[in-house]
């Protein structure tokens, strides 16, 4: 019988810590996710910046510079582009379908001035990244915590 108990104290309490490690996990990853497209669109505006300094150079054709600036986060096929939108919302990403749908119809000056405009759009939308990291980054991570903490406390 003592046994016995001590087994079901040693069950129930890694039952508490599993639903305590899950809900510190889920808000330091929420916390994480605003990291993240917080740095993603702060890359995208320096592949953005880049791309326009190569196209008013005429450094090439505009799927050669696309893959220059861009990396890995975007490309330009005969379907049209494909883009990484890890990370970023919906918003993010449809500013950004429709920056690389037109992209390379129009001469080079054009083409610079209409880059200029959607960078000043992702600018926007990384303010607006790093403003809710700056109130929630901190929030998830302590709601995480504290509502792991609550939870085992009621459950003891």
């Amino acid at each position: 019988t003592q046994r016995s108990l001590s087994v079901a104290w040693l069950f129930k309490l890694s039952g508490l810590i599993i639903i305590f490690l899950s809900s510190a996990g889920f808000g330091f990853y929420n916390s994480y996710k605003l990291k993240m497209r917080e740095k993603k669109l702060r890359g995208i505006i320096c592949s953005m910046t880049e791309l326009r300094e190569r196209v008013r150079t005429g450094a090439g054709e505009i799927g050669e510079i696309i893959e220059k600036s861009f990396g890995k986060t975007a490309s330009l096929s005969r379907d049209g582009a494909r883009l990484d939108c890890e990370w970023l919302t919906k918003g993010d990403a449809e500013v950004l379908k429709e920056f690389f749908t037109d992209i390379g119809m129009s001469d080079a000056e054009a083409e610079c001035e209409r880059t200029e405009l959607y960078i000043t759009l992702m600018q926007k939308q990384c303010n607006d990244a790093e403003k809710k990291c700056g109130e929630l980054c901190r929030l998830y991570g302590t709601l995480g915590v504290l509502g792991g903490l609550f939870i085992c406390v009621f459950f003891l």
